[in-house]
């Protein structure tokens, strides 16, 4: 039971990543939001670092109200759950553990559903590069995402709890929110977000409330990206209905878009990786509605 009710419950699910939810924690201190919000942390493991961490930032940053919680099932979908289960807030605000806010990002958020009473505001999330990244990473802007004019009606598909904030009644149903189905294998968030759709939810796009997302340097790598590409579109056509028919069709163009933008990406590689990249991740993406057919489910956490 809250002792008094914010206006915003923050939501944080970790994994260790200590350092970068230290991070995180210290943007959260600097916020501009003049309502009272609280910050609940998820840990999906009992034996992390992230209790310490939130210690800590209790002991350098007074004003906030951290709640901590541990869920020892290991799975994104089961930890979004706890942290919801917890929450007391009229909106739920959602920020990945390996991202900072910037100082305007829950007064962003909230003055634009108040515009409109959206039923979900979302954000940019702008990635941050080491400074010994190489350039064909940051060329490729294949770890940037669409933004759009504030006020712009958005769609699921580009809903993601990386910088999100939605009405909380969405999420206090009776049954758990995320998917646990979808617990390992990721997606729950998209799959939440399209049957809000489904049912009449409207989301727009906030431009000016930003969070920052560090991209390591692991991630930097082809291997990665097309595996990370490959596994979202598999399970992806994993879940999608079909008939017959909708599977030739499936199977012909998948077989289609592989082919065609494998081989682009092999002739534009002498005129820079970035170019290159861009091509076999929508080949790889084709070849993820032929993997799909195989009902394998590709875990990623």
């Amino acid at each position: 039971m809250c002792e008094k009710k914010p206006a915003i419950s923050v939501c944080i699910c970790t994994y260790r990543r200590p350092e970068l939810l230290a991070k995180l924690l210290d943007s959260l201190a600097r916020q501009s939001f003049s309502e009272y919000f609280e910050i609940i942390v998820v840990e999906n493991e009992t034996a992390g670092r992230a209790a310490e961490i939130v210690k800590r930032a209790k002991g350098h940053h007074a004003r906030l109200n951290i709640q901590f919680a541990i869920e020892p099932r290991k799975g994104i979908s089961f930890a979004r759950n706890t942290a919801v289960s917890l929450a007391c807030g009229d909106f739920i605000a959602w920020i990945d553990d390996d991202e900072t806010a910037s100082e305007n990002w829950l007064t962003g958020l909230y003055a634009a559903q108040r515009i409109n009473c959206a039923d979900a505001i979302f954000g940019p999330v702008i990635p941050i590069f080491p400074e010994d990244s190489l350039s064909w990473p940051k060329r490729s802007k294949v770890f940037e995402r669409p933004r759009h004019p504030t006020g712009t009606q958005i769609d699921a598909r580009e809903a993601r709890t990386s910088n999100a904030l939605v009405k909380a009644g969405w999420f206090r149903t009776g049954a758990p929110p995320f998917d646990i189905r979808l617990a390992n294998t990721g997606g729950e968030d998209t799959d939440f977000f399209f049957r809000m759709q489904s049912t009449g939810a409207r989301f727009e796009w906030c431009d000016e409330a930003s969070v920052f997302e560090l991209v390591p340097l692991e991630r930097q790598r082809v291997t990665w990206i097309l595996e990370r590409r490959l596994r979202g579109a598999t399970n992806y056509w994993s879940e999608r209905p079909t008939t017959p028919l909708r599977l030739t069709i499936r199977v012909l163009v998948g077989g289609g878009i592989f082919g065609v933008f494998g081989i682009a990406g092999v002739i534009v590689t002498p005129f820079g990786l970035h170019h290159a990249i861009k091509l076999w991740r929508r080949a790889v993406g084709g070849l993820g509605r032929i993997v799909a057919l195989s009902g394998v489910r590709w875990n990623g956490y």
